[in-house]
């Protein structure tokens, strides 16, 4: 046997056999980062993970990746999915009830992107907008019918955090509609609550364009349909100080009515992205 040091950290190491060498090159104990060069890139050791044959480092398996989508998030899972697919706790979506899961909405809006929001399998009731008339700060103002704002939570979070700065704990007597959503948890997906919001035009102009195959999915879980409410719905896209705008449920129009339409009551019923 000839041993070689060389002026690194490998060690080389020369055997005879019969007339043929073979070279067998190993690595001392030090040259860790070679390890990681290899894909040992783990410090702890780990189910079904392989040591470094020469280092202290593992290669592990990497973790199964969610089968649906995380509820509350845009994570682009909703481009598996179609709109009124019913989308359920475990964030997956299917078209057919499922008997083993537990419906949590239905879908009405998938975006370029492959976010996705669902509308709530129930109304919350009327509640005014707002009961001051205040132009929201960073809130965009559409002058005409809202149908390019998908800014559903966006714009939930922007009222929030205002009338929260503004009124604290008292928030939610000047902007009840947005609490509403903002608050409102299934009794079957309470760690949703926070993650829940006020639609915009356009995801309202969405559930109007695709009504009729919405409403056969809320229909097949027993849930009420989009008309079985009050008429007009509160959208989150603001028009001025003075007035937001409402969509009304049978024939898809908006409307701000009049001036200072901010205090009528209108219905609420929120949506979840995905």
């Amino acid at each position: 046997m000839r041993v070689l040091l060389s002026a690194g950290k490998k060690v080389y190491f020369t055997l005879l056999a019969s007339s043929f060498m073979f070279p067998i090159q190993a690595f001392a104990q030090c040259a860790e980062t070679d390890c990681n060069t290899l894909g040992y890139d783990s410090t702890t050791s780990c189910d079904n993970g392989i040591k470094c044959p020469f280092g202290e480092y593992w290669a592990c398996p990497e973790p199964a990746k969610p089968e649906g989508a995380v509820l509350g998030q845009c994570t682009g899972y909703a481009k598996n999915c179609k709109i009124a697919d019913i989308l359920y706790s475990d964030g997956t979506c299917s078209a057919d009830v499922v008997s083993n899961k537990t419906p949590v909405g239905v879908v009405v809006y998938i975006g370029g992107d492959g976010c996705g929001q669902a509308l709530a399998l129930e109304g919350l009731g009327e509640y005014p907008w707002s009961t001051e008339h205040v132009d929201i700060p960073d809130l965009f103002n559409y002058s005409s019918e809202p149908i390019n704002d998908f800014s559903n939570c966006e714009n939930t979070k922007t009222v929030i955090d205002y009338s929260y700065k503004q009124y604290g704990d008292s928030a939610y007597k000047y902007y009840p509609a947005f609490w509403e959503a903002y608050n409102y948890a299934p009794s079957t997906m309470l760690e949703t609550k926070g993650k829940w919001c006020l639609p915009a035009g356009g995801v309202l102009n969405s559930i109007y364009q695709n009504k009729t195959a919405i409403d056969q999915s809320l229909t097949r879980i027993n849930k009420p349909n989009v008309e079985s409410g009050s008429s007009w719905w509160w959208s989150s896209s603001e028009g001025n100080y003075g007035y937001a705008w409402r969509w009304y449920a049978s024939s898809g129009r908006f409307s701000y009515s009049y001036n200072y339409n901010k205090g009528i009551n209108s219905y609420v019923r929120p949506v979840l992205a995905f």
